[in-house]
């Protein structure tokens, strides 16, 4: 089971943590969701600190980032 993982990890290698506002580039998108695109643009813009720059920090190794989730 192991040597078939890491032969699949070896054809298709773990993606990076997407980052951004979510639900975006949908071609068809619902008005329902396009209503979350605008509420989530709407608070990334009135946060008081840049959230692609704190995204970009590196978190001491004891902090857990995920909260343990």
């Amino acid at each position: 089971m192991v040597a078939r993982h890491e032969l699949m990890k070896k054809k298709y290698p773990d993606m990076p943590n997407a980052k951004g506002v979510p639900l975006t580039g949908l071609q068809n998108a619902r008005p329902e969701t396009k209503r979350i695109y605008e509420t989530v643009k709407r608070n990334l813009e009135e946060m008081p600190f840049d959230v692609k720059e704190y995204l970009e920090v590196d978190l001491p190794a004891k902090i857990d980032p995920d909260w343990g989730n």
